[in-house]
């Protein structure tokens, strides 16, 4: 069993990183955010992660439509994987600067430097500078021969001569084939927590209310949310997931044999982001295209910015000159070994 990794392609005009072993093949890219695109697991040949179905655009290309600002995550979202910072939600106005819906982070070109390239180990390190922000970042990515297994520990740090605010959201979306009414969620987890600001048409759950995980016994009747409803229901939902006891969630479909586990550090990320657009999301840019969970581990809540965040004490702080490290983990296995 061996690994590889290669720095050498493009797509869409922007600079790509490959990493495989026997397991698994990712894609990263790292001249967008260094946003994961990619995890196939090669036993199933499946990418567990959400593919977007609308004509996203690389930053470069300038600005989509009207010049919003609060729009730019979606206009160049591709799906997948996104390491949100320095605000998480929003949009908001913090630190004298207004922050677009989930921050910096994802929208900007990332340095990308292969660190290890042997056939036991391959690593890539992603380093970017905010500018709105006062942040540095160092990402490591790596893959392990003969593990199913997706590392990726990052390094924030302060580089500024002020205390600042922050929220850091992990925004993993996964999508078919893995995602579908077959497939469950397991969360080692106490409370559903529904987003304040949840208005949608499609929504089962009333914003702001409080359950007990997983059934949410509503006025309408019970909502499990173990479970993913088909397309045809329309279901847009948007919740956190909190009193985590581990820091792990898994996503079994037994009709393809598949699970996917994530692991995080929940001392650090107190909230898991449940977002639910199962064919509901009928607004820009989906247009009920859509059929996809996000699981999305998170410093803070709610979704609507950092401000509120900040209102309500969830937010976190960095020093100048401190550090905040952060490593996520995910796995591919049969569905027997979930």
């Amino acid at each position: 069993m061996t690994c590889t990794v290669t720095a050498e392609y493009s797509r869409r005009g922007l600079d790509v990183v490959f990493l495989e072993n026997d397991h698994l093949r990712v894609e990263l890219l790292a001249g967008k955010g260094g946003d994961v695109t990619e995890i196939t697991d090669k036993r199933t040949d499946t990418n567990v992660l959400f593919e977007a179905p609308h004509g996203w655009r690389p930053p470069g290309d300038g600005v989509v439509g009207a010049p919003d600002g609060a729009f730019a995550f979606l206009d160049h979202y591709p799906g997948g994987w996104q390491s949100v910072l320095p605000a998480a939600g929003g949009p908001a106005s913090v630190g004298g600067t207004p922050l677009a819906l989930h921050g910096e982070s994802t929208l900007i070109p990332w340095t990308a430097r292969v660190t290890t390239d042997t056939p036991s180990r391959v690593a890539v390190e992603l380093t970017a500078s905010l500018t709105r922000y006062p942040f540095t970042v160092e990402r490591e990515v790596e893959l392990v021969a003969e593990e199913p297994t997706l590392s990726v520990t990052e390094t924030v740090t302060n580089a500024g001569d002020v205390p600042v605010d922050y929220s850091w959201l992990q925004h993993v979306a996964l999508g078919p084939p893995l995602v579908a009414p077959e497939a469950r969620l397991s969360v080692p987890c106490e409370t559903v927590v529904v987003d304040p600001d949840q208005t949608t048409d499609n929504a089962r759950l009333p914003p702001g209310e409080t359950f007990d995980w997983p059934v949410c016994e509503t006025s309408d009747g019970p909502v499990d949310l173990r479970e993913f409803p088909p397309r045809a229901e329309r279901v847009h939902d948007l919740v956190a997931l909190t009193g985590l006891q581990e820091g792990r969630y898994t996503v079994a479909n037994p009709a393809i044999d598949l699970g996917v586990s994530v692991e995080f550090p929940h001392d650090l990320y107190e909230y898991l982001w449940y977002w639910q657009p199962f064919g509901g999301f009928e607004g820009a840019p989906f247009f009920g295209r859509n059929y996809n969970v996000g699981l999305e581990p998170c410093t803070s809540v709610p979704n609507a910015g950092l401000d509120r965040a900040i209102e309500n004490g969830t937010a976190e702080r960095l020093d100048p000159g401190a550090r905040q490290e952060s490593t996520v983990t995910v796995t591919t296995h049969p569905v027997d070994d979930d």
